[in-house]
């Protein structure tokens, strides 16, 4: 699930600009190095973090349609 949210957070930052600081930051409540972090494969997120991840992500995908 991590590498899918990876992906899906990428296309989202490509297709609308939105900072993954303000993924990490605003949405997330962790710090942007850590979001960096995990972007590259460091570690990966709790599941309470990828559901509230994947909730986010939904959310601003459903915008844009």
């Amino acid at each position: 699930m991590n590498n899918f949210l990876r992906k899906e957070v990428k296309l989202l930052k490509a297709l609308q600009g939105i900072s993954y600081t303000e993924l990490a930051e605003s949405y997330l409540e962790i710090k942007k190095n850590s979001f960096y972090s995990w972007l590259h494969g460091d570690f990966d997120l709790s599941l309470e973090k990828q559901k509230l991840l994947y909730e986010v992500i939904e959310t601003l995908k459903e915008c844009i349609l």
